[in-house]
């Protein structure tokens, strides 16, 4: 046990600024029955982000970025779901609700990836 724990703080202690810079950044997106709050997500290129996706609606909804083959299940009103990634160009993808999965979204908003800092 004392073995594994010196090993973790070394590990932990030779990290660079740049891998603790590397920590995902959490967006929290809302889907409400008229869409996404905020409808537009912008993120870095090459660097992690956490997105946290609650259903606020009263009806079934689901989010996809499908350009980076993100799919969620089916969320019922209340549930929510957790997706972490580093986007790997850059551009403006669409998100979308696809709750019926026959790729007429009901509702769709942006995922904006920049190289600028």
């Amino acid at each position: 046990m004392r073995r594994w724990l010196l090993a973790a703080a070394l590990a932990v202690a030779a990290m660079s600024p740049v891998d603790a810079l590397a920590a995902a950044r959490t967006v929290n997106i809302r889907v409400t029955d008229d869409g996404f709050v905020p409808a537009a997500v912008i993120a870095m290129v090459d660097q992690p982000i956490h997105l946290h996706v609650v259903n606020r609606g009263s009806r079934t909804h689901q989010f996809s970025i499908p350009f980076y083959r993100i799919f969620s299940r089916n969320l019922p009103p209340g549930e929510a779901t957790d997706i972490e990634f580093s986007p790997w160009t850059t551009g403006r993808y669409e998100m979308v609700s696809d709750p019926s999965g026959n790729f007429t979204p009901e509702f769709t908003g942006w995922f904006i990836v920049s190289d600028q800092k």
